[in-house]
């Protein structure tokens, strides 16, 4: 590696991670190729888990476990690396391909204001064909179906201009129900009979992409679009998923801060909105483009940035601008001191509290989101070295002000020393409370002889 090189090191977590399928069958690497320039394979010449681990693929995958590979030198997603950080080194060969992002179509009904993706930008010529056709969209399923922990139904495109979206997503919940399966819309194709598939089909969540809380606002950068219109769908989407007593599909709200819409009188709007339909969480999304569109005072690192943090989409899986969605929790251990012998369980009481609006869920329909007691273990100097220590599940699920007491049970350890333990809530295969802005508890740890 060149000098120039070792001072610009950089990682990425996509290649070892995820493929992204275009909807002409090209395969890229990346949400940050949308016109495919990138590409690592075709799915006309080879299947999805031969492009996986093909030799330019490893080629890739060498380069980063050193810290540079010249083919992310182009994107955007690739993330640097502080001096003395130390390279991440992960598996060159990787058997199981853990996820990845489908897209239908590139066409899209609206035209957003100078995207990427929006009509004028000519990204339609860069696919060989516009569409996913479905006997070929199976057989990619039943190729990685098995294995694939989660699928992102979308890329370029709204991926509801295909004719056959929804019976796409019911095969899959049907065939593969264990896939996490998201998508994220303008929402304005959905007619009542897709939503009452959609939300029968088990899909596990929705995002829709409105960004305003008035027609006004709303069409300058989603041009064409209607706002009362994708209200009422949202209001639909979720009354139909309530009627079913079902905690899926979990609805987002995301909201795409420019300089039109980040008044504090917009931003209220919308949380009252949000409130009124009942979605799930609504979240601001921070943007670099266009540029002259941009909300310079909520830009990374600035004050108003920092005052909403935990309600922004790409800092948390959980963090809401809905305050009676929220996951907030306090907790305390009804123990003075925390110790134990090598080789014994330990186990505890605490107390937890639901102080935030969220319904607490000890049982759910999809299996997931469900909310338990965590523990994580660090080393004396705070150090992590068991993120999932130990689990409790709740004795009732817990609505807003209510407090119950959980045992829960701390795994021996084989070796004596000091250490410390963090309580936090969790959302079971989504987040810790604490991403979304909850109170942690330390407490001290010995292990004696």
């Amino acid at each position: 590696m060149s000098e120039e090189n070792e001072r610009n090191r950089f990682t990425c977590d996509w290649i070892f991670n995820i493929l992204v399928v275009l909807c002409d069958g090209k395969v890229v690497c990346g949400c940050a190729d949308p016109y495919g320039e990138r590409p690592l394979g075709h799915l006309n010449q080879s299947s999805l888990y031969e492009i996986w681990n093909s030799e330019k693929v490893q080629r890739i995958r060498e380069g980063l476990n050193k810290g540079y590979s010249p083919f992310c030198l182009d994107c955007g997603l690739k993330k640097f690396l502080k001096e003395k950080r130390e390279v991440p080194v992960r598996p060159v060969h990787i058997k199981i391909l853990p996820r990845i992002f489908l897209e239908p179509t590139i066409l899209c009904n609206l035209s957003c204001f100078k995207a990427v993706c929006n009509h004028e930008s000519g990204i339609i010529k860069t696919r060989e064909r516009n569409m996913f056709p479905f006997d070929e969209f199976k057989s990619v399923i039943d190729e990685v179906g098995k294995n694939l922990i989660r699928l992102d139904f979308f890329n370029y495109g709204d991926s509801f201009v295909h004719p056959q979206a929804v019976e796409m997503i019911e095969y899959i919940k049907q065939k593969y129900p264990h896939i996490y399966l998201y998508t994220t819309t303008n929402g304005l194709l959905l007619d009542e009979e897709k939503i009452k598939r959609i939300v029968n089909s088990g899909l596990d969540e929705f995002t829709f992409s409105v960004d305003g809380p008035d027609q006004e606002t709303y069409v300058r950068y989603r041009q064409l679009g209607d706002f009362e219109k994708v209200l009422k769908i949202m209001s639909r989407f979720v009354k139909e998923r309530n009627q079913l007593g079902r905690e899926v599909p979990f609805i987002n709200w995301r909201y795409i801060l420019f300089k039109w819409n980040d008044s504090r009188g917009k931003m209220k709007k919308a949380k009252k909105l949000a409130s009124k339909i009942g979605v799930d969480r609504l979240t601001w999304e921070i943007t670099d483009h266009p540029q002259e569109a941009i909300s310079e005072k909520y830009q990374i690192g600035t004050r108003h940035w920092r005052k909403i943090y935990h309600e922004i989409w790409d800092t948390s899986q959980i963090g809401n601008a809905i305050k009676d969605k929220r996951f907030l929790a306090k907790i305390k251990v009804l123990s003075r001191e925390v110790m134990t012998k090598i080789n014994v369980t330990r186990n505890l009481k605490v107390l937890v509290k639901n102080i935030g609006g969220a319904l607490w869920l000890k049982n759910t329909y999809s299996g997931r989101r469900i909310i338990r007691l965590g523990v994580q273990l660090f080393d004396k100097d705070k150090n992590l070295e068991q993120l999932n220590y130990a689990r409790a599940f709740l004795n009732r699920s817990m609505a807003q002000g209510e407090k119950d007491i959980i045992r829960i049970d701390l795994p021996p350890l084989s070796i004596s020393g000091e250490h410390w333990l963090k309580f936090d809530m969790v959302s079971e295969g989504i987040d810790w409370f604490e991403a979304g802005g909850s109170p942690v508890l330390w407490k001290r740890f010995k292990v004696l002889e």
